[in-house]
């Protein structure tokens, strides 16, 4: 193991404004209704889908009953993610590709009823991870920027960095910034971040290689070439140019075998410490686009890093031998416990992880794929089995009372959790003789038994993706 300390990140952020410097508003909606704890009204929020619009329905028991998406609380534009924080507002995160994605927040009104805020934000920047840090939603994305290297005096190669996106809960505004990522590790490759957490008043995120840019490959060509011949590569087939005579892009790591994670603290997020491990491969997991966070935060400050090991399904330079895994940053430390080592792929008898949640105490809940064997990404897959992980003692089990993986259609992208449970929506696929799916549902996982019950029932032709809980 090693850790180094960069100063990639320090321009960024060099002043304690920074949040609400060049705002899109520069003021609140007048959240502040004065309501004490013995007059809070709270609500469960469900995001389901109809035939024709999305709706956010409420309720006040998702252990059982029936409800439906007639006259829900609130009909919305359609939604890449949604966030609960404080438990105060309905996030709506908008993923519109390379186009700006207008997102909107939602709370409950005095009276306890659903209602959309006042102001819209926009993330102008596509994301392909997010999480919540303090009193700001933060998103975050890789891609070419508008810097250049000095030599390349005809603006040939632009590098890669990723952009932030920091949204204030309370306010709703933001800021963005983009910050270099080249060559964190010394290889030359570029690296996106997936998941955010927060511990002990710091900031962890998963960093994430892509493999070389064009500016990469330019920049490291000769030791690009070294490394491909002395692993038995093919250079001719990876080294490419395009019809303008430009280096391509190399678009896989050839160097698997790595977890590394940034560690920042404070307010101005200066100065990130980035740790490294070779017991697993990068942190995250994939779909498509799309970096799902493996990082979870237990009750005591615990920080635990997972794995898929997407990488695991590649070949030659680009395969990883490390299994679906976890690694641990005990609460005030900023190392890698070398004491603690979680072997997921072994506990599960071959399976590799999809995703994971926290769900109190040392209880994780994981998504994970139901055939064993390693995946680049979930596409055509099944990732319908849900495990119970107690990370401390690496304690694994099934949950059993689930339905059949096979007739699952898919599983909440945003599950909720109190008191020792999880409360994963379920939705179904057609029966396999040309019957009718049964409508999604809410199934109650407990994290201690890991079973599952069957509880609410959602009317929703299209399905249920997330569950939250607000009160005003």
């Amino acid at each position: 193991m090693k850790q180094k300390n960069l100063l990639w990140i320090l321009i960024a952020f060099a002043c304690a404004g920074f949040f609400t410097a060049c705002s899109d508003n520069a003021s609140g909606d007048g959240d502040d209704d004065g309501n004490g704890p013995e007059d809070r009204i709270e609500k469960y929020i469900i995001a389901a889908s109809g035939a024709e619009a999305i709706y956010l329905l409420e309720t006040d028991n998702i252990d059982e009953g029936t409800l439906t998406t007639q006259g829900a609380a609130a009909e919305v534009e359609a939604a890449t993610a949604w966030l609960f924080p404080q438990n105060k507002y309905a996030y709506r995160l908008v993923y519109a590709q390379g186009n700006a994605g207008t997102g909107s927040s939602y709370k409950l009104d005095q009276s306890g009823r659903l209602a959309e805020r006042e102001i819209a934000f926009s993330i102008t920047d596509r994301f392909t991870t997010y999480g919540i840090y303090g009193d700001y939603i933060i998103c975050a994305a890789s891609g070419a920027t508008a810097q250049y290297d000095a030599a390349d005096t005809e603006k040939s190669y632009p590098r890669y960095g990723v952009t932030f996106t920091y949204l204030n809960i309370e306010e709703q505004t933001k800021q963005t910034k983009t910050i270099i990522t080249e060559d964190l590790m010394g290889t030359g490759e570029r690296y996106t971040v997936s998941g955010i957490v927060e511990s002990n008043g710091k900031f962890f995120t998963a960093l994430c290689s892509e493999g070389y840019s064009p500016y990469g490959v330019w920049q490291n060509h000769d030791a690009i070439v070294e490394k491909l011949t002395a692993a038995g590569e093919d250079v001719d087939a990876t080294v490419k140019k395009t019809e303008a005579g430009l280096y391509a892009s190399i678009g896989s790591t050839m160097y698997p075998n790595q977890v590394a994670v940034a560690i920042y603290e404070g307010t101005g997020f200066e100065n990130p410490l980035i740790i490294t491990d070779d017991r697993l491969s990068m942190a995250t997991s994939l779909f498509r686009s799309q970096y799902y966070s493996t990082i979870g935060v237990t009750d005591n400050g615990d920080v635990y890093v997972f794995s898929a090991n997407n990488t695991g399904a590649r070949a030659g330079i680009y395969k990883s031998d490390k299994p679906s895994g976890a690694i641990r940053i005990k609460s005030g430390t900023t190392v890698f416990d070398p004491a603690y080592f979680c072997d997921i792929t072994a506990l599960s008898g071959g399976h590799s992880l999809f995703k994971v949640w926290h769900i109190s105490e040392n209880y994780f809940l994981l998504q994970m794929f139901a055939v064993p064997g390693f995946y680049t990404s979930g596409m055509n897959q099944n990732t319908n089995r849900l495990a119970i992980l107690k990370a401390d003692s690496k304690e694994f089990r099934w949950v059993t009372g689930m339905p059949s993986d096979n007739t699952i259609s898919s599983l909440g992208s945003s599950p909720y959790f109190e008191n020792g449970k999880a409360y994963m929506p379920v939705v179904f696929s057609a029966a396999s003789e040309g019957g009718v799916a049964d409508s999604p549902a809410v199934y109650t996982v407990n994290a201690a038994t890991a079973t599952a019950t069957k509880g609410l029932i959602i009317k929703a032709d299209n399905g249920v993706s997330a569950i939250g809980k607000l009160h005003n």
